[in-house]
């Protein structure tokens, strides 16, 4: 496994000094933290995976143990994307992984998320398997925003704020990212299904992620 993390974004071409003895050096912060990576999960699921179709709820959620034969693997996946995060980011960004709770899910026609963050301090996605292609190449895929703002006129090169990312829902995609970052699911199509692993750390309630909107 190989895990992507961008390089933090610096907010000017030039290198920041410090103020004398007044305050510290200026730290970057612009930079979105985001972990990629491709992970084959055609070991780790049971033949109950291969069950899962388009008919049935638009949301379900399903034990972990019914879909990996082996949890604590996937788990283990998971917490080194985290690991990765805070490793390149550094503890500001996020304490180091301690609780990873990992949910999967099925997403079907008609379900969708709006733009949210989550209360925990790190959340990952992993596609585990999907339906038939859809008619619109983004149905069913996860967009991230990073709701920071910043002036839109201000010259700086590859400035990160405002910036979108989406992950179609083609199996083996995995990204993981910290909570505050702006997620969302784009509707998926009829006769179209995903399959997901979800993970957070700290312990919290994935279903929290649906009650904090970005405004």
């Amino acid at each position: 496994m190989t895990i992507t993390t961008p390089a933090p974004v610096p907010s000017s071409g030039q290198a920041r000094r410090s103020c004398g003895n007044a305050c510290p050096a200026v730290r970057q912060h612009w930079g979105t933290p985001v972990a990629f990576a491709t992970l084959d999960p055609a070991g780790l699921l049971s033949p109950a995976a291969a069950r899962i179709g388009p008919e049935g709820p638009a949301l379900q959620i399903v034990p972990p143990d019914e879909v990996f034969t082996d949890p604590a693997a996937a788990t283990a996946l998971f917490r080194a994307s985290f690991d990765a995060l805070t490793a390149d980011f550094g503890q500001d960004l996020a304490p180091p992984a301690g609780r990873v709770d990992v949910e999967v899910r099925i997403w079907r026609h008609g379900y969708a998320l709006p733009a949210a963050a989550h209360p925990a301090d790190l959340v990952a996605w992993w596609v585990l398997a999907a339906g038939s292609a859809p008619e619109r190449g983004e149905s069913g895929a996860l967009t991230f925003a990073d709701p920071r703002t910043g002036s839109p006129l201000t010259p700086i090169p590859g400035r990160p704020w405002g910036r979108h990312l989406m992950i179609r829902p083609i199996p083996g995609a995995h990204i993981a990212v910290p909570g505050w970052l702006a997620s969302s699911v784009v509707p998926v199509e009829r006769r179209q299904h995903v399959l997901v692993a979800f993970a957070s750390t700290g312990g919290t309630n994935p279903e929290d992620w649906e009650e904090t909107p970005v405004r």
